[in-house]
Protein backbone atom coordinates (compact mmCIF):
# COMPACT_ATOMS: atom_id res chain seq x y z
CA UNK A 1 0.00 0.00 0.00
CA UNK A 2 1.17 3.38 -1.10
CA UNK A 3 3.17 5.72 1.74
CA UNK A 4 1.80 8.89 2.22
CA UNK A 5 3.36 12.09 3.48
CA UNK A 6 2.77 13.87 5.99
CA UNK A 7 0.29 16.15 5.11
CA UNK A 8 -1.79 13.11 2.83
CA UNK A 9 -1.65 11.18 6.50
CA UNK A 10 -3.41 14.15 8.56
CA UNK A 11 -5.86 15.27 5.75
CA UNK A 12 -7.23 11.58 5.11
CA UNK A 13 -7.15 10.73 8.79
CA UNK A 14 -9.39 13.74 9.65
CA UNK A 15 -11.88 12.58 6.78
CA UNK A 16 -12.18 9.26 7.75
CA UNK A 17 -12.58 10.59 11.70
CA UNK A 18 -15.50 13.09 10.28
CA UNK A 19 -17.24 10.66 8.02
CA UNK A 20 -17.16 7.58 10.68
CA UNK A 21 -18.81 10.48 12.72
CA UNK A 22 -21.39 11.86 10.43
CA UNK A 23 -21.10 9.05 7.59
CA UNK A 24 -21.83 12.25 5.09
CA UNK A 25 -19.02 13.27 2.68
CA UNK A 26 -16.66 15.64 3.81
CA UNK A 27 -15.24 18.72 2.11
CA UNK A 28 -12.00 21.19 2.56
CA UNK A 29 -13.84 23.44 4.51
CA UNK A 30 -14.42 21.07 7.80
CA UNK A 31 -10.95 19.72 7.16
CA UNK A 32 -9.67 23.30 7.10
CA UNK A 33 -11.60 23.90 10.50
CA UNK A 34 -10.38 20.45 12.83
CA UNK A 35 -6.52 20.89 11.42
CA UNK A 36 -4.21 21.47 14.27
CA UNK A 37 -1.80 23.36 11.70
CA UNK A 38 -3.40 25.90 9.07
CA UNK A 39 -3.53 24.92 5.49
CA UNK A 40 -6.14 27.40 3.18
CA UNK A 41 -8.89 25.21 1.68
CA UNK A 42 -7.10 25.63 -1.66
CA UNK A 43 -4.62 23.36 -0.38
CA UNK A 44 -6.70 20.63 1.22
CA UNK A 45 -8.76 20.28 -1.48
CA UNK A 46 -5.61 19.60 -3.88
CA UNK A 47 -4.73 17.07 -1.29
CA UNK A 48 -7.82 15.27 -1.43
CA UNK A 49 -7.39 15.29 -5.26
CA UNK A 50 -4.42 13.13 -4.69
CA UNK A 51 -5.86 11.02 -2.20
CA UNK A 52 -8.37 10.17 -5.02
CA UNK A 53 -6.27 9.68 -7.55
CA UNK A 54 -4.21 7.45 -5.08
CA UNK A 55 -8.17 5.43 -4.79
CA UNK A 56 -8.64 6.64 -0.66
CA UNK A 57 -11.63 8.70 -1.38
CA UNK A 58 -13.95 8.93 -4.15
CA UNK A 59 -15.99 11.91 -5.24
CA UNK A 60 -20.37 10.85 -5.61
CA UNK A 61 -21.37 13.09 -8.41
CA UNK A 62 -24.23 14.30 -6.76
CA UNK A 63 -22.73 16.27 -3.47
CA UNK A 64 -19.89 18.11 -2.58
CA UNK A 65 -17.23 16.41 -0.83
CA UNK A 66 -15.37 12.92 -0.79
CA UNK A 67 -15.89 9.46 0.38
CA UNK A 68 -13.00 6.98 2.42
CA UNK A 69 -13.28 4.17 -0.03
CA UNK A 70 -12.20 0.22 1.31
CA UNK A 71 -8.98 0.93 0.83
CA UNK A 72 -8.52 4.18 3.12
CA UNK A 73 -10.41 2.35 5.90
CA UNK A 74 -7.46 -0.85 5.39
CA UNK A 75 -5.18 2.23 5.61
CA UNK A 76 -6.70 3.87 8.92
CA UNK A 77 -7.37 0.50 10.57
CA UNK A 78 -3.48 -0.43 10.04
CA UNK A 79 -2.17 2.99 11.18
CA UNK A 80 -4.44 2.67 14.55
CA UNK A 81 -1.99 2.55 17.53
CA UNK A 82 -1.68 -0.69 19.60
CA UNK A 83 -4.83 -1.84 21.55
CA UNK A 84 -5.17 -0.75 24.76
CA UNK A 85 -8.07 -1.67 27.16
CA UNK A 86 -11.66 0.18 26.59
CA UNK A 87 -11.95 3.39 28.43
CA UNK A 88 -13.15 3.94 31.53
CA UNK A 89 -16.27 4.69 31.31
CA UNK A 90 -16.82 1.53 28.68
CA UNK A 91 -14.89 -0.73 31.64
CA UNK A 92 -17.59 0.46 33.87
CA UNK A 93 -20.53 -0.40 31.70
CA UNK A 94 -18.85 -3.47 30.60
CA UNK A 95 -18.67 -4.75 34.46
CA UNK A 96 -22.13 -3.88 35.52
CA UNK A 97 -23.74 -5.57 32.05
CA UNK A 98 -21.76 -9.19 33.53
CA UNK A 99 -22.94 -11.46 36.06
CA UNK A 100 -20.90 -12.16 39.25
CA UNK A 101 -20.81 -15.58 38.46
CA UNK A 102 -21.56 -18.07 35.25
CA UNK A 103 -22.10 -21.77 35.73
CA UNK A 104 -23.26 -22.63 32.53
CA UNK A 105 -20.52 -21.94 29.02
CA UNK A 106 -23.98 -20.95 27.67
CA UNK A 107 -24.56 -18.11 29.65
CA UNK A 108 -21.28 -16.64 28.92
CA UNK A 109 -21.64 -16.66 25.41
CA UNK A 110 -25.12 -15.53 25.23
CA UNK A 111 -23.74 -12.61 27.80
CA UNK A 112 -20.49 -11.49 25.83
CA UNK A 113 -23.16 -11.31 22.20
CA UNK A 114 -25.28 -8.88 24.67
CA UNK A 115 -22.85 -6.88 25.61
CA UNK A 116 -20.81 -6.53 22.59
CA UNK A 117 -24.03 -5.52 20.75
CA UNK A 118 -25.44 -2.96 23.60
CA UNK A 119 -21.66 -1.51 23.53
CA UNK A 120 -20.86 -1.51 19.67
CA UNK A 121 -24.67 -0.24 19.02
CA UNK A 122 -23.79 -3.34 16.13
CA UNK A 123 -24.69 -6.55 15.44
CA UNK A 124 -22.73 -8.81 17.13
CA UNK A 125 -21.74 -12.53 17.03
CA UNK A 126 -20.51 -15.92 19.18
CA UNK A 127 -19.54 -18.73 17.98
CA UNK A 128 -18.69 -22.18 20.34
CA UNK A 129 -15.79 -23.51 19.77
CA UNK A 130 -15.47 -27.04 17.27
CA UNK A 131 -16.27 -29.89 18.74
CA UNK A 132 -13.23 -31.85 17.91
CA UNK A 133 -11.05 -29.48 19.65
CA UNK A 134 -13.34 -29.59 22.85
CA UNK A 135 -12.40 -31.65 25.78
CA UNK A 136 -14.29 -34.60 26.13
CA UNK A 137 -15.30 -35.07 30.19
CA UNK A 138 -17.84 -37.99 30.30
CA UNK A 139 -20.72 -39.97 28.27
CA UNK A 140 -23.63 -41.28 29.45
CA UNK A 141 -25.23 -44.49 27.81
CA UNK A 142 -29.27 -44.43 28.82
CA UNK A 143 -31.10 -47.42 26.94
CA UNK A 144 -34.36 -46.15 25.97
CA UNK A 145 -35.62 -49.72 24.22
CA UNK A 146 -34.02 -53.07 23.35
CA UNK A 147 -32.35 -51.54 20.49
CA UNK A 148 -32.13 -47.77 20.80
CA UNK A 149 -29.66 -45.79 22.86
CA UNK A 150 -29.67 -42.32 23.79
CA UNK A 151 -25.75 -41.54 23.40
CA UNK A 152 -25.17 -38.14 25.54
CA UNK A 153 -21.18 -36.52 25.47
CA UNK A 154 -20.55 -33.70 27.72
CA UNK A 155 -17.55 -31.74 26.81
CA UNK A 156 -15.30 -30.12 29.57
CA UNK A 157 -17.11 -26.77 29.17
CA UNK A 158 -20.46 -28.23 29.92
CA UNK A 159 -21.63 -28.40 26.65
CA UNK A 160 -23.53 -31.25 25.53
CA UNK A 161 -24.52 -33.25 22.44
CA UNK A 162 -26.77 -35.86 22.13
CA UNK A 163 -27.76 -38.68 19.50
CA UNK A 164 -30.19 -41.12 19.21
CA UNK A 165 -28.53 -44.66 18.06
CA UNK A 166 -30.08 -47.80 16.69
CA UNK A 167 -28.18 -51.13 17.93
CA UNK A 168 -28.43 -54.80 16.18
CA UNK A 169 -28.44 -56.73 19.70
CA UNK A 170 -30.12 -55.66 23.05
CA UNK A 171 -27.21 -55.01 25.09
CA UNK A 172 -27.80 -55.27 28.77
CA UNK A 173 -27.57 -51.94 31.17
CA UNK A 174 -24.92 -53.62 33.11
CA UNK A 175 -22.27 -53.53 29.71
CA UNK A 176 -23.78 -50.25 29.41
CA UNK A 177 -22.90 -49.01 33.00
CA UNK A 178 -19.22 -50.52 32.82
CA UNK A 179 -18.64 -49.18 29.23
CA UNK A 180 -19.60 -45.12 30.63
CA UNK A 181 -17.16 -45.86 33.52
CA UNK A 182 -14.53 -47.04 31.30
CA UNK A 183 -14.65 -44.09 29.17
CA UNK A 184 -14.83 -41.44 31.48
CA UNK A 185 -12.41 -43.12 33.84
CA UNK A 186 -9.85 -43.71 30.83
CA UNK A 187 -10.33 -40.61 28.71
CA UNK A 188 -11.43 -37.94 30.53
CA UNK A 189 -9.92 -34.62 29.74
CA UNK A 190 -8.60 -35.43 26.04
CA UNK A 191 -9.81 -33.91 23.15
CA UNK A 192 -12.87 -35.12 20.89
CA UNK A 193 -10.53 -35.53 17.80
CA UNK A 194 -8.15 -37.74 19.76
CA UNK A 195 -10.71 -39.51 21.33
CA UNK A 196 -11.79 -42.40 18.75
CA UNK A 197 -8.16 -43.36 18.46
CA UNK A 198 -7.90 -43.75 22.21
CA UNK A 199 -10.37 -45.83 22.89
CA UNK A 200 -9.81 -47.98 20.01
CA UNK A 201 -6.05 -48.62 20.73
CA UNK A 202 -7.14 -49.41 24.35
CA UNK A 203 -10.16 -51.91 23.34
CA UNK A 204 -7.57 -53.61 21.19
CA UNK A 205 -5.70 -53.91 24.11
CA UNK A 206 -8.05 -56.11 26.92
CA UNK A 207 -11.83 -54.82 26.54
CA UNK A 208 -12.91 -57.46 24.12
CA UNK A 209 -16.16 -57.46 25.58
CA UNK A 210 -16.60 -53.48 24.36
CA UNK A 211 -15.69 -54.11 20.83
CA UNK A 212 -19.56 -54.50 19.66
CA UNK A 213 -20.52 -50.84 20.91
CA UNK A 214 -17.05 -49.58 19.56
CA UNK A 215 -18.41 -49.10 16.15
CA UNK A 216 -21.20 -47.55 17.21
CA UNK A 217 -19.61 -44.59 19.71
CA UNK A 218 -17.16 -44.08 16.35
CA UNK A 219 -19.98 -43.15 14.40
CA UNK A 220 -21.75 -40.88 16.72
CA UNK A 221 -18.46 -39.22 17.39
CA UNK A 222 -18.21 -39.22 13.47
CA UNK A 223 -21.59 -37.54 13.53
CA UNK A 224 -21.37 -34.71 16.08
CA UNK A 225 -17.72 -33.65 15.19
CA UNK A 226 -18.60 -33.39 11.32
CA UNK A 227 -21.94 -31.38 11.78
CA UNK A 228 -19.94 -28.06 11.80
CA UNK A 229 -22.91 -26.40 10.72
CA UNK A 230 -24.54 -27.06 13.71
CA UNK A 231 -21.97 -24.98 15.85
CA UNK A 232 -23.81 -22.63 18.43
CA UNK A 233 -24.37 -19.53 16.74
CA UNK A 234 -25.40 -16.17 19.38
CA UNK A 235 -25.86 -13.45 17.29
CA UNK A 236 -27.74 -10.45 18.79
CA UNK A 237 -28.39 -6.08 17.60
CA UNK A 238 -29.58 -7.19 14.05
CA UNK A 239 -32.29 -4.27 14.44
CA UNK A 240 -29.64 -2.23 15.17
CA UNK A 241 -28.54 -2.11 11.44
CA UNK A 242 -32.29 -0.69 10.44
CA UNK A 243 -31.57 3.21 10.56
CA UNK A 244 -28.05 3.22 9.66
CA UNK A 245 -27.28 5.45 6.60
CA UNK A 246 -25.63 2.81 5.04
CA UNK A 247 -28.47 1.00 5.13
CA UNK A 248 -30.97 2.92 3.98
CA UNK A 249 -31.42 1.25 1.04
CA UNK A 250 -33.40 -1.58 1.76
CA UNK A 251 -31.35 -3.60 -0.62
CA UNK A 252 -28.17 -3.33 1.31
CA UNK A 253 -30.17 -4.19 4.70
CA UNK A 254 -31.83 -7.54 2.79
CA UNK A 255 -28.48 -7.93 1.82
CA UNK A 256 -26.83 -8.04 5.33
CA UNK A 257 -29.84 -9.72 6.77
CA UNK A 258 -29.19 -12.47 4.41
CA UNK A 259 -25.40 -12.80 5.17
CA UNK A 260 -26.20 -13.31 9.01
CA UNK A 261 -28.62 -16.32 8.24
CA UNK A 262 -25.64 -18.01 6.18
CA UNK A 263 -23.91 -19.31 8.98
CA UNK A 264 -21.93 -22.01 6.90
CA UNK A 265 -20.45 -18.92 4.73
CA UNK A 266 -19.77 -16.71 8.20
CA UNK A 267 -18.13 -19.91 10.64
CA UNK A 268 -15.85 -20.62 6.99
CA UNK A 269 -14.98 -17.36 6.91
CA UNK A 270 -14.38 -16.44 10.86
CA UNK A 271 -12.23 -19.38 10.55
CA UNK A 272 -10.20 -18.72 7.87
CA UNK A 273 -9.31 -15.32 9.36
CA UNK A 274 -8.23 -16.75 12.90
CA UNK A 275 -6.26 -19.46 10.93
CA UNK A 276 -4.05 -16.25 9.37
CA UNK A 277 -3.84 -13.76 12.34
CA UNK A 278 -3.87 -13.74 15.87
CA UNK A 279 -5.35 -11.32 17.99
CA UNK A 280 -8.08 -8.98 16.79
CA UNK A 281 -8.75 -9.23 12.88
CA UNK A 282 -11.09 -6.67 10.91
CA UNK A 283 -12.17 -7.80 7.27
CA UNK A 284 -13.23 -5.14 5.49
CA UNK A 285 -15.55 -4.67 2.64
CA UNK A 286 -14.79 -7.03 -0.83
CA UNK A 287 -12.52 -8.59 1.79
CA UNK A 288 -14.18 -11.23 2.70
CA UNK A 289 -15.00 -13.05 -0.29
CA UNK A 290 -18.54 -12.85 0.47
CA UNK A 291 -20.90 -10.83 -1.75
CA UNK A 292 -23.46 -10.02 0.45
CA UNK A 293 -20.66 -8.59 2.65
CA UNK A 294 -18.96 -6.08 0.83
CA UNK A 295 -21.06 -2.87 2.44
CA UNK A 296 -19.78 -3.90 5.78
CA UNK A 297 -16.69 -4.64 8.27
CA UNK A 298 -16.34 -7.46 10.73
CA UNK A 299 -14.14 -6.97 13.77
CA UNK A 300 -13.04 -10.62 15.50
CA UNK A 301 -10.99 -12.26 18.03
CA UNK A 302 -10.69 -15.69 19.38
CA UNK A 303 -11.59 -17.13 22.65
CA UNK A 304 -9.85 -19.97 24.72
CA UNK A 305 -11.62 -22.91 26.49
CA UNK A 306 -8.52 -24.91 26.80
CA UNK A 307 -5.10 -24.51 25.35
CA UNK A 308 -6.44 -26.02 21.84
CA UNK A 309 -10.10 -25.45 21.80
CA UNK A 310 -11.46 -21.79 20.77
CA UNK A 311 -14.24 -20.18 19.68
CA UNK A 312 -14.96 -16.81 18.00
CA UNK A 313 -16.59 -13.81 19.09
CA UNK A 314 -16.88 -10.27 16.63
CA UNK A 315 -18.64 -7.39 15.82
CA UNK A 316 -20.34 -6.80 12.20
CA UNK A 317 -21.08 -3.33 11.35
CA UNK A 318 -21.26 -0.60 8.19
CA UNK A 319 -17.71 -0.06 6.84
CA UNK A 320 -18.03 3.31 8.66
CA UNK A 321 -17.65 2.05 12.26
CA UNK A 322 -15.62 3.26 15.36
CA UNK A 323 -12.88 1.15 14.77
CA UNK A 324 -10.83 3.01 17.33
CA UNK A 325 -13.48 1.58 20.33
CA UNK A 326 -14.62 -1.61 19.05
CA UNK A 327 -11.46 -3.27 18.13
CA UNK A 328 -10.21 -2.84 22.24
CA UNK A 329 -13.97 -3.38 22.97
CA UNK A 330 -13.85 -7.36 20.96
CA UNK A 331 -10.09 -7.63 22.42
CA UNK A 332 -11.14 -7.40 25.57
CA UNK A 333 -14.09 -9.46 25.97
CA UNK A 334 -12.55 -12.51 24.07
CA UNK A 335 -9.69 -11.88 26.89
CA UNK A 336 -12.52 -11.64 29.33
CA UNK A 337 -14.22 -14.92 28.46
CA UNK A 338 -11.33 -16.93 28.20
CA UNK A 339 -10.20 -16.01 31.83
CA UNK A 340 -14.17 -17.02 32.59
CA UNK A 341 -14.48 -20.33 30.75
CA UNK A 342 -10.51 -21.38 31.79
CA UNK A 343 -12.09 -21.82 35.62
CA UNK A 344 -15.08 -23.18 35.38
Amino acid sequence: MELLNKREKTVLELVMEHYILSADPIGSGIISKTMKYKLSSATIRNIMGDLEALDFLYKPHSVAGRIPTPKAFRYYVNSLPPRGIPGKKDLKTFESLMKPRYTHVEEVMEDASKILAAMSSCTSIVVEPKVDTMLFQEVEFVKLSRHTILMVFVTSSGTVHKRLVEIDEDLGLDVLIEMKEYMNRSFSGIPFYALKNALLQDLKKDRETFTMLYEKIKNTLDIIIGEEEKREVYIEGTSKMIGVPEFSDIEKLKELFKALENKEKLLKLFDRCLRQEEGVNVVIGNESDVKEMRNISIIMSAYQISEKSWGILGVIGPMRMNYSKIMPLVDYTARTMTGILRIM
